[in-house]
């Protein structure tokens, strides 16, 4: 059963001041770009601060609750440590986001093309560089210790490395919801993934296909 089968009860989400954010990309690094996220016709943007990036980590399995409480007290003491990894996470988000939109047509992410993409490479080698957040980077940690907010760029920048970097049969989908396009592992078994979820963009396709027969149904009707 995939993501997008599970009962809605069963989802992963992210419950934020605007609004719940469901995890249906099957692999954390998806869900990071859908953070970016359009609903009824605007797109929202579901990281506007550090607070909201370093709370979508936990449900995201990218922190644990203890170093999310951890983050929160230092951020409080450096809040401009806190807005420069807020600004690395979304220049992050943006270069993944192009990257995966670029070679979207190969539905595959482990694809030659991926060298025609945004350059993802060096925001990825910036956010692993720092050793201290790769060995226990809490362990001990104290306001004295600023770097200590990266922690969530880090995690994320690993899981599209992983992502990236190890190949494996893993195709690469998006919602054809207008306007959602929001990424996902198509891991279908009979049929290719169309939609993020079926109770909300797959939904509303098939009342748009509806309407439309109807309507075209209508005309014929009148011409006859």
């Amino acid at each position: 059963m995939t993501a997008n089968e599970r009962p809605i009860s069963q989802t992963r989400a992210f419950f934020s001041p605007i609004g719940r954010l469901r995890m249906l990309a099957g692999d954390p690094a998806l869900d990071f770009a859908n953070t970016l996220h359009w609903r009824e016709g605007v797109e929202v943007d579901f990281l506007p601060d550090y607070r909201a990036l370093n709370d979508w980590s936990v449900p995201a399995r990218l922190l644990r609750e203890d170093e999310r409480c951890i983050l929160v007290d230092i951020a409080r003491v450096h809040p401009q440590d806190a807005h420069a990894a807020h600004r690395a996470a979304i220049a992050l988000r943006n270069a993944w986001r192009q990257n995966l939109a670029q070679r979207i047509g190969s539905w595959s992410l482990y694809s030659p093309e991926s060298k025609q993409a945004a350059p993802l490479a060096p925001l990825l080698t910036s956010a692993l560089g720092d050793p201290r957040l790769l060995i226990s980077p809490t362990a001990g940690a104290s306001e004295k210790e600023p770097h200590v907010l990266f922690l969530p760029v880090a995690r994320v920048a690993l899981a599209i490395a992983s992502l990236e970097l190890i190949p494996g049969d893993r195709k690469l989908g998006r919602c054809e919801g207008d306007p959602c396009g929001g990424f996902f592992l198509n891991n279908s078994r009979s049929k290719p993934r169309r939609w993020c979820s079926m109770d909300s963009c797959g939904n509303r396709a098939k009342v748009r296909g509806f309407r439309s027969r109807f309507v075209a149904g209508e005309v014929k009707d009148r011409d006859r």
